[in-house]
């Protein structure tokens, strides 16, 4: 019975490391795709995405002006995961990432601002065994509006 007891405990030890590192390497793309997104290296981004997220990727990349691409040569955006959230299943993980130096796009291109540091939740999918993102938008800020 004690030997029982002590393989069940390594066991569920063994499957918790497991789910851990398999969080840790949803964060991990969350973060590298954040660095590309938020930098517009839209091809990168791509590479790290769903299929159906690259239509998002080409709306991102025809919105983006000149003047956003000078500003981030002057300041990159950096990104750092702060969080994940475990959904229903084991294939599905929603990343905070705090993001410094976001642009912040304008009706007028010239106007664009840089965001000291902005907050995104970024969903991240299990798929054919590789996690990647998944857009259904481009991503928006979950700052809350003061009005």
């Amino acid at each position: 019975m004690k030997k029982l007891l002590i393989f069940a405990l390594m066991l569920s030890l063994t499957a918790c490391n497991m789910i851990q590192r398999d969080s840790n390497k949803a964060t991990d793309v969350a973060v590298q795709w954040g660095e590309a997104f938020f930098n517009c290296d839209y091809h990168a981004a791509e590479t790290l995405c769903t299929p159906e997220s690259r239509r998002w990727l080409q709306f991102a990349a025809s919105n983006t002006t000149q003047h956003d691409l000078d500003l981030l040569k002057q300041h990159a955006a950096e990104v750092e995961a702060t969080d994940y959230f475990p959904e229903a299943n084991d294939t599905l993980r929603i990343v905070e990432l705090v993001v410094h130096n976001s642009i912040i796009p304008s009706i007028d291109a010239e106007k664009s601002l840089q965001e000291g540091q902005a907050l995104f939740h970024v969903t991240v999918v299990k798929r054919n065994g590789s996690w990647l993102v998944r857009m259904a938008g481009l991503p928006r800020s979950e700052k809350q509006n003061r009005d």
